[in-house]
């Protein structure tokens, strides 16, 4: 609120009093006419020592000197005025007026009274006696001035402007934006009411009606550098920090002392993660406030975020020593601790942040990060249920306790928690891809791949991302378009050696073994080093029968890199040929490497149930159990052993709490079919493969064994139709060339597309194709 005073040269009529003294009043009032205060003032003093009593020269000389900026003696001759004559309202009015201008509120507002009891229907009284109260901070006093002025005066735009001011300095803003709109009716030029009512609009988070405000403002004053300044804050808080950075930096250039300025300049670069530039201007600050506890918080922040972790815990340790009870400090200096793996130190500051500010939302997430870094599940979890209590639209509070319930296997709570911090923040990129990574755990195909897709659209360069969607793709049996996925990798990075491990993978699943092996060696052209590269083509070389050059390329990746996958691929090529027993010490090697692998636990006890040691068989798929008591796929695995082992019945009944494990996988439903189909129950094998089919439309495996169960139900033409799709979707498959050349010629359908049939599968190495050709076509 500005000062409002009314300072007027007052020329009054010349009374003669005595000659002289005229002579002196009207040469008074003719000199304070152009100004010549010192001259006036001399003259009036004249005229008062020929007539001390003379209350005019008394008046006129008060008016002087407060034009001249002599304001207490300005009073005084007031004082003698109103001595002379006490009924005198504007001498009361105009000692008010030099008491406010000596900040002398009080006073002046006592003043402005005397003058309402003697002219009550002056609104200029009321207005100034208004700014006096607004002065001591007394707003609901100046409001009811303002309002007594309004109602005197109902069309000067200033009385709506300050006791919008008033209404502001009490929180009234809806009130002040009322006052602010009338006075723009009457006065739609007045820059400094578009100001304040954009700051009123800033108030109530109306943040695009104050930039439009700030706008107008700026128009009429393009020099108004706080309008710069609070439009800038407006920016920031409507999320626009860039535009914010902008006008900081204009209202920097025309006024760089502005309070605040740099601080809040850094906050805008920090969201906008120029935390570089953050780090500067907060140096910029401590420069001129080196005391400022908060400023060293900012630039730790933003160091940290810049990976400094070392200067950055210098500076939370100097707001700490600024500021010991600041509990932001401590919150962030747990979280720089738990960036750093001291873990431990991370929680004694936690607490120490807890104990001070027992609602500090941060400090009980990384309390909650390090408890779970430190494998403390039970703690971390409580202590991210206190965080998203005290703020349930924190995202990360989620995201970290989804990774808690992940890492427990509780994989459905999870990915609600994951959901949860997606549907709060949409671009949480990180959040996409662990519940990605989660709904791939549960077979949840489609869902990882829109997750992973989700990512992609998020941050398209996130090769990662690429990798992800590419292998929910393999999983989901779309091969082609797990290749078109990692084709968009290649073009994004060239001489990623994983896009064409993962792109042969896929290949070689669709049949297409020398496009596998060209990518294959494309990867190991890129990384010589790459064991991924050789085991998977040791793995694909296993599948055509190449059992010398598979041992040789996964023995060289396990050479590079000893790992679990390595000894699970050598496995299954003893397995592949009849080695059983070499191929359990293979798995027994992986776990070596991972003891908690399902996947080895599952793959010994199928070799198991083929020796057959039923006893030890089950005893894997048991500790399976123990470490994944949920995981479908041990019961699975285990109903395969048990299919091995002539238990086609408890096979089903494994098949059947896999799937309720997880209704989704489509890999239950084939096998149950497969083990239907060795009951005979063709129909019900039929009705099972149908299930895989619509959820794994390229599932080769499934069209081959719905072909073999509709034969045994006499649908031959049916059959024809699923090993056709069999070989469409694997040009490779000798057993659908060789089922369907035995259907055709079998049943006279088509003897000699049969017989065609049967010499593609020999030609592909089946020898049982040639005998059916002895037999049945010649």
């Amino acid at each position: 609120m500005g000062k409002f005073l009314l300072i007027l040269t007052l020329l009054l009529p010349i009374w003669a009093f005595a000659q002289t003294s005229d002579a002196y009043l009207q040469a008074g009032n003719a000199k304070a006419k152009v100004k010549n205060y010192t001259g006036a003032i001399n003259d009036f003093t004249k005229a008062i020592e020929l007539k001390p009593d003379n209350v005019q020269a008394y008046f006129y000389r008060a008016n002087a000197r407060t034009n001249a900026g002599d304001y207490q003696n300005a009073i005084t001759d007031y004082s003698k005025s109103i001595e002379f004559r006490p009924g005198n309202a504007e001498a009361f009015y105009y000692r008010a007026n030099a008491y406010s201008n000596l900040k002398q509120y009080m006073n002046a507002i006592a003043d402005y009274t005397n003058a309402i009891r003697l002219k009550p229907n002056i609104a200029d009284l009321y207005h100034f006696r208004a700014n006096a109260k607004a002065n001591m901070k007394d707003d609901a006093g100046a409001i009811e001035d303002f309002d007594k002025a309004i109602a005197l005066k109902p069309n000067e735009a200033d009385l709506y402007k300050y006791r919008g001011v008033a209404r502001s300095n009490i929180s009234n803003y809806m009130g002040a934006i009322l006052d602010y709109d009338h006075a723009l009716h009457l006065r739609p030029t007045d820059s400094e009411v578009y100001y304040f009512r954009a700051n009123a609009k800033a108030s109530i988070k109306n943040y695009r009606g104050a930039i439009d405000d700030f706008n107008k403002t700026i128009a009429l004053n393009p020099q108004n550098a706080e309008a710069f300044y609070y439009r800038a804050n407006a920016k920031a808080n409507s999320g626009d920090n860039a535009g914010a950075i902008l006008d900081y930096n204009q209202a920097g250039k025309m006024n760089p002392k502005l309070a605040g300025l740099f601080h809040y300049l850094g906050n805008a670069q920090i969201n906008v993660e120029d935390n570089r530039g953050a780090i500067a201007t907060y140096t910029k600050a401590i420069t001129s406030n080196p005391d400022n506890a908060e400023l060293y918080l900012l630039r730790g922040v933003a160091r940290n975020r810049t990976g400094d972790k070392k200067t950055a815990l210098a500076d939370f340790d100097k707001a700490i020593a600024l500021k010991p009870d600041y509990a932001a400090a401590y919150s962030n200096r747990a979280d720089a601790r738990n960036d750093a793996s001291n873990f431990e130190g991370a929680i004694a500051d936690a607490d120490t942040a807890i104990k001070l500010d027992s609602k500090s939302q941060r400090a009980y997430v990384v309390r909650g990060s390090a408890e779970a870094s430190l494998k403390d599940t039970l703690n971390a979890l409580h202590d991210f249920d206190l965080a998203i209590g005290l703020n349930p639209r924190d995202d990360y509070a989620y995201y970290a306790r989804g990774n808690v319930k992940r890492d427990l296997k509780d994989y459905a709570g999870a990915v609600t928690d994951y959901t949860k911090a997606i549907e709060l923040r949409s671009d949480n990129a990180d959040a996409y891809l662990n519940r990605g990574n989660t709904r791939m755990r549960t077979r949840n195909l489609v869902g990882a791949a829109e997750d992973y897709q989700h990512l992609i659209d998020i941050a398209p360069k996130n090769e990662e991302a690429y990798v992800r969607l590419g292998n929910a793709r393999n999983l989901f049996r779309d091969y082609q378009g797990a290749i078109q996925v990692y084709n968009e990798g290649i073009r994004i990075n060239p001489k990623n050696s994983s896009f064409y491990v993962r792109r042969g993978v896929a290949k070689s699943n669709l049949g297409d073994t020398q496009g596998a092996v060209r990518d294959f060696n494309a990867a190991i052209k890129l990384d010589t080093a790459s064991n991924e590269a050789y085991q998977n083509r040791g793995n694909l070389k296993a599948g055509y029968g190449d059992y010398e050059g598979a041992t040789d390329d996964i023995n060289r990746a396990i050479m590079l890199k000893a790992n679990e996958e390595a000894y699970l691929f050598l496995g299954n090529l003893k397995a592949d040929q009849n080695d059983y027993l070499g191929a359990i010490d293979n798995y027994n090697k992986a776990l070596g490497i991972t003891p908690t692998s399902v996947k080895a636990y599952n793959a010994r006890g199928i070799a198991k149930s083929m020796i057959p040691d039923s006893v030890g068989a089950m005893d894997d798929f048991a500790r399976a159990l123990e470490i994944e008591p949920n995981n479908e796929e041990v019961f699975v695995a285990k109903a395969t052993a048990k299919l091995n082992l002539q238990d086609s019945i408890g096979a089903i009944r494994d098949y059947n709490t896999a799937i309720d494990l997880n209704p989704n996988n489509s890999d239950a439903y084939l096998y149950r079919g497969i083990a239907k189909f060795k009951e005979q129950d063709y129909r019900g094998a039929v009705q099972d493969y149908n299930i895989a089919i619509q959820m794994l439309p390229g599932n080769k495996v499934a069209y081959l064994n719905r072909a073999n169960a509709k034969m045994g139900s006499k649908d031959v033409r049916g059959a024809i139709a699923d090993y056709t799709e069999a070989i469409n979707l694997d040009s490779r498959n000798r057993a659908a060339y060789f089922r369907r050349g035995m259907a055709r010629v079998s049943n006279a359908i088509d003897k000699n597309s049969g017989c065609l049939d049967l010499s593609k599968a020999g030609e592909l190495g089946m020898k049982e194709a040639y005998e059916a050709i002895r037999k049945y076509c010649n």
